[in-house]
């Protein structure tokens, strides 16, 4: 990695700083002269950025030695990140629930809190987010003053530059100012990042599941919840991966002139295979008098998909052909994504999806429908649906803004 010598020597310092870190961040413990050989610097260079990290507590020595013993002088220990130095807050909002966390640098939960009041107005949610920021910070005697980042993510169509969410239409959410009324309600003056909730948990995946990861290049997050989002990851083997898109995958059209999308139009893959298509064809199942376990496990409530599950465990056939239907829906819409972007990793993220017989059947459909011509090589990896994911995902992306801006001239 050449980085630039030149001109604007304080830009050139600034670039340094934060490659530094963050070669750190990803690679370390690891020793100065890898540092340098990593991004051709002179080993100057690095001892100075480093020492002034270490001075300021963001960067310590290991102790432990990997040289071979046979070194003379004095032995150069590696370098790692301090955890415990910088904080950062995540929040997921959504028309149901939301949920925040409180991470160490190192992604460490010190503190998770959900809120479930069902609040689709939005400027409620937004003051039952910050709300939950501030539940975060008293539970750990901290001060705003001492959080390194906000992260923000919601679902919908996210301008991650201005911090507006532009569309959320099943709440009929649009052009809201998420990061502006993150800092007016809550009287923060760090940076706030603003993503998709999809996205968010992709940024989640690089930092804190790198094992999951391993050497892959590009990996894609489908995320499926009341609706569908994919975004693709590129560049993630050495180095911070750039997302591409919106990953709006819940939007493409898989049956022509069919069902009507919460988007207005007709046959979106959503409107088929999204918790809240299948809950929507469940509740209809229930006033036409039929699935009757899941009957027995909603009372005289609508249905949740955790009674879906249930009543599925439990062979409701009615419930069945739905959750079938839904799964076939997805599986063609993942081979067309693979067939499209021919990802090294997907990972795949949904409540229908901790039942091993939904995985094999979305996997079946999957295989069936790729185009073995062009490659067939993607590992798919189910992830295990987490209250906080969302959240982490949101704080992990305030970390990478930490760690692409970090500075200190």
């Amino acid at each position: 990695m050449q980085l630039e010598q030149g001109a604007n020597l304080t830009r050139v310092k600034a670039a340094n700083q934060a490659a530094i870190l963050k070669t750190i961040y990803h690679l370390g413990p690891i020793r100065r002269s890898e540092i340098a050989r990593l991004l051709e610097l002179t080993l100057p260079t690095i001892t100075t950025n480093v020492n002034s990290m270490m001075a300021r507590g963001i960067v310590r020595e290991t102790g432990s030695d990997r040289s071979d013993g046979r070194s003379i002088g004095r032995k150069a220990h590696p370098v790692d990140i301090v955890p415990e130095s910088r904080r950062f807050i995540g929040v997921e909002l959504q028309g149901a629930r939301r949920t925040a966390c409180l991470l160490d640098y190192r992604g460490r939960a010190l503190y998770t809190c959900e809120d479930r009041e069902a609040c689709p107005d939005y400027d409620r949610n937004i003051r039952l987010s910050c709300r939950l920021i501030s539940q975060a910070l008293d539970t750990c005697c901290l001060t705003l003053e001492q959080i390194a980042g906000i992260g923000v993510c919601a679902p919908g169509l996210v301008d991650h530059e201005r911090g507006i969410l532009e569309v959320r239409p099943s709440d009929n959410w649009r052009n809201k100012d998420l990061r502006g009324d993150i800092a007016r309600l809550t009287g923060y003056e760090g940076p706030i990042s603003v993503e998709n909730n999809a996205c968010a948990r992709a940024y989640g995946a690089q930092l804190f599941q790198r094992e999951v990861l391993g050497d892959a290049q590009t990996f894609a997050y489908l995320f499926i919840n009341q609706g569908i989002a994919c975004p693709l990851v590129l560049n993630t083997a050495t180095a911070f991966g750039s997302l591409v898109g919106a990953g709006e995958v819940g939007h493409m059209v898989m049956v022509p002139g069919g069902l009507r999308c919460s988007c207005g139009n007709q046959g979106c893959l959503e409107a088929y295979a999204s918790d809240r298509a299948v809950l929507d064809r469940c509740a209809a199942l229930l006033d036409g008098g039929r699935a009757p376990r899941l009957r027995e496990l909603c009372g005289t409530e609508g249905p949740a998909m955790e009674h879906v599950l249930t009543a599925l465990d439990q062979g409701d056939r009615d419930v069945a052909e739905v959750v079938e239907r839904a799964v076939y829906i997805l599986g063609v819409a993942v081979a067309n994504i693979n067939n499209f972007a021919c990802p090294d990793k997907m990972l795949i993220e949904g409540k229908l999806f901790c039942r091993q017989e939904n995985r094999d059947h979305l996997l079946t459909v999957v295989r069936a429908n790729l185009c073995g011509v062009i490659r067939s090589g993607t590992e798919f990896i189910f992830v295990e649906p987490e209250a906080c994911s969302g959240a982490m995902g949101a704080a992990a992306m305030a970390i990478c803004k930490d760690l692409e801006t970090y500075i200190e001239l």
